[in-house]
């Protein structure tokens, strides 16, 4: 018999990740057979719900179903204990689908200029805000090495906000993270003071103050300017408890001024970072755990213990590993997934950005063999 509730207290008892989806997967297929419309759309927004951090992906899997459920269904009703109309469902889902677009080189630039047409055209119609539009727009055109699309997007959404007077920390966080990416570093200061005064948000702060050690550390490589942003940020982030969003950056801070300390962050780090399945989080935990491996080789360094997650395709059951294989491994990760992101994009900045890093501590690490250049 088909009890949807029973499906739904099944899969929440089962542990996040791969084991929940399959279940929800289930519990869909369920309400798919049965036909019941409702139930069709809320496990689906129940599945994209539960597309954390590293099954990010899943949800341009799931996406699709949900749009042409609503396309084909919109006067579908959600279960009675549902919190959200069906409507407010998809456009949940569909600004998940624009905001973390670029998180991923199997997205092609062309076909997320279509979810964007797509996306405007929803907001217009059921009368949603067009700010996370041209937020996504700017996006896309920054990583396709479009400057002039880009920052036509930019000026259409501070029209858009002051148009309909929409100022606060996500919108002057936005300011500061085109400032960081086109090295306007006047914007981006700017940006960091509202975010500490008149539009305080700790969680922001956070962002904030990475793209701020980011431009001193590893574009300038002058710690002392960056010194009082690496700390401003940790201190936030563990208040929050959080893992880093800037570990790479951490890893170049660090190295250039406490070894050790980089060591201990690594460690801590790791085991996290390691795990997770979104490219751009993965190229960046490559980039950093290359640079480290390589600043423990410069050290003389050959072997180390770490407590890695089994899952891991490079882990050693007793814990020991060799240095010089890691700072291999994790180079050659992050060069192929920055290559295709170049391929995605067009261009071959984020080969660009990676050699950045490296160049960064080039004085701190031991180079690749038979190269002349990290």
């Amino acid at each position: 018999m088909y009890y949807p509730q029973k499906l739904m207290e099944e899969y929440q008892k089962m542990a996040p990740g791969e084991a929940r989806l399959s279940g929800i997967r289930q519990a869909i297929q369920e309400a798919d057979l049965e036909k019941d419309y409702g139930y069709m759309m809320f496990f689906r927004y129940e599945y994209a719900c539960a597309c954390d951090n590293n099954y990010l992906l899943y949800l341009y899997v799931i996406f699709p179903e949900i749009l042409d459920l609503f396309e084909a269904h919109p006067e579908i009703e959600m279960p009675p204990d549902c919190y959200i109309t069906a409507e407010e469902a998809v456009k949940d889902v569909f600004t998940w689908v624009i905001d973390c677009a670029d998180f991923f080189y199997q997205i092609s630039v062309s076909d997320m200029e279509k979810y964007l047409a797509k996306y405007k055209s929803f907001c217009q119609k059921y009368g949603y805000s067009l700010c996370m539009y041209h937020m996504a727009a700017a996006r896309l055109y920054r990583a396709a090495g479009k400057k002039e699309k880009a920052m036509q997007s930019l000026h259409e959404f501070r029209l858009f906000n002051r148009s309909h007077h929409i100022r606060n920390a996500d919108t002057i966080a936005f300011e500061g993270e085109m400032a960081c990416w086109y090295g306007d570093l006047e914007h981006l200061l700017k940006a960091g003071k509202l975010l500490e005064t008149k539009y305080y948000d700790e969680y922001t702060l956070i962002f904030q103050y990475g793209r701020l050690l980011y431009h001193y550390a590893v574009r300038l490589h002058d710690v002392k300017q960056a010194e009082p942003y690496y700390k401003k940020m940790e201190h936030l982030r563990q208040k929050q408890q959080m893992h880093s969003c800037y570990f790479a950056d951490t890893i170049v801070y660090l190295t250039l001024t406490n070894l050790q300390a980089a060591w201990s962050f690594f460690k801590e780090e790791a085991p996290y970072q390691a795990l997770t399945y979104t490219p751009l989080d993965k190229m960046e935990f490559c980039t950093g755990a290359e640079i480290m491996m390589r600043a423990l080789m410069k050290q003389g360094k050959k072997n180390v213990r770490l407590k890695l997650p089994s899952k891991l395709p490079y882990h050693q059951p007793d814990g020991c590993y060799r240095i010089e294989t890691l700072a291999e491994y994790y180079g050659k990760e992050a060069r192929d997934i920055s290559k295709k992101f170049d391929i995605r994009n067009g261009n071959d900045n984020s080969m660009k950005e990676y050699h950045l890093f490296l160049d960064a501590v080039k004085h701190c690490i031991a180079l690749p063999t038979g190269s002349g250049k990290a």
